[in-house]
């Protein structure tokens, strides 16, 4: 009934194993080892169950893509275990890494579960990784999605696009004293115990929830560069390369721009004192209904008034339109609508002007071009 994951793509796993062999590098006393056991729900071993190796790169591309290519691949011997060797060459000349190890299963291309351990690990490290193979029936229950709430921090998901829970991936994130993880390749947890974007990410504090579910709609109301991280709160990570300022005042993302959901669940302890976090996870694209497209282009006719009038999202009280650069527009607001025309003295047929428009904490970039 179950497919196991290398009968989804199985050109992908082959050419993922020609990539591994062709770094066959010599054992190394800093190589990281790693001992996977993998069980079901009864305790029985699972032989010859496929386990996907990630980078932090290459988990945010699976979670786009779960066809993407992993950057490491083993099979479990019989009795449900492998131990899996993790080259310092390859992964640890840079420091400390985030790996992310996966077992899936699929019915079909809708219906599949995934579970998901991400480690921090460093050169020369044993460590251990544990799943346990809580199966649902696939389409059947409630949410369709699974979750190990134990201390093992597995996660499942099915495909089902319709389930109302929304599941994640647990991380833990040790401070700048003890370990240093890093998120996204920039986020860290400072000494003071705040997450610091490192001038890349903006955080913003969405409050006390329950879980990634619970987080109210982004806003950048509460947002800055260094936030404290507190158990039971939640947090927006987003890139500072996807906002805008506009002249209000007010920043806004990029439509389609991706971000990171955080729910900060304990905090990671040692001989009494705190030293990071546990968070569970989503990575997601910023969508918001009644913008235009990102570079949609609007004609307007060179014999006309050269302008255009574009419908605002009927849910936002709150929107803004500017000119991008010191293209020559004219811009003017109705109740339901914004009004855009072209003030150039020297228009002529195919000749463009941008400009960008926002909606609450969302935007688009547009241009308007000349036409016969």
């Amino acid at each position: 009934m179950r497919k196991i994951i290398y009968a989804i793509q199985a050109g992908i796993l082959l050419s993922g194993l020609a990539a591994c062999e062709k770094k066959n590098y010599e054992p190394d006393t800093k190589d990281a080892v790693v001992q996977i056991t993998v069980v079901d729900d009864k305790g029985t071993p699972q032989a010859g169950m496929p386990v996907l190796i990630f980078d932090e790169q290459g988990y945010e591309r699976f979670q786009q893509d779960r066809k993407s290519e992993p950057q490491g691949f083993t099979l479990t011997l019989p009795n449900g275990q492998v131990s899996y060797r993790l080259p310092y060459r390859e992964w640890f000349q840079s420091g400390n890494r985030v790996v992310t190890f996966v077992v899936m299963e699929e019915a079909d291309e809708e219906n599949y579960h995934i579970w998901a351990k991400s480690k921090t690990v460093q050169a020369a490290e044993r460590l251990k990784v544990d799943f346990t193979l809580d199966r649902k029936p696939i389409g059947s229950g409630e949410s369709g999605e699974e979750k190990d709430e134990g201390e093992t921090g597995e996660n499942g998901q099915s495909g089902n696009p319709d389930s109302p829970a929304e599941v994640g991936t647990m991380f833990e994130m040790f401070d700048e004293e003890n370990g240093h993880t890093l998120f996204g390749n920039a986020l860290f947890l400072d000494a003071d115990h705040q997450f610091n974007g490192d001038r890349r990410y903006t955080i913003v504090d969405a409050g006390m929830v329950k879980g990634l579910q619970e987080m109210a709609p982004l806003t950048f109301d509460r947002a800055a560069q260094r936030i404290s991280a507190w158990p039971g709160r939640g947090y927006y990570i987003c890139k500072d390369i996807s906002l805008m300022e506009f002249p209000s005042g007010k920043r806004a993302m990029a439509i389609h721009a991706e971000y990171a959901k955080i729910h900060v669940l304990e905090w990671l302890t040692r001989d009494g004192k705190n030293i990071g976090v546990k968070f569970n996870y989503t990575i997601n694209k910023f969508s918001y209904e009644g913008l235009p497209e990102w570079d949609k282009v609007f004609e307007v006719k060179l014999s006309g008034d050269k302008s255009v009038n574009i419908p605002l999202p009927s849910q936002s009280h709150d929107s803004e339109c500017v000119a991008w650069g010191e293209a020559p527009l004219l811009i003017s607001f109705a109740s339901d609508h914004v009004s855009i025309q072209v003030t150039d003295p020297q228009a002529a047929v195919g000749k463009e002007y941008r400009f960008v428009i926002r909606s609450q904490a969302a935007y688009s970039e547009a241009k308007l071009r000349i036409v016969e």
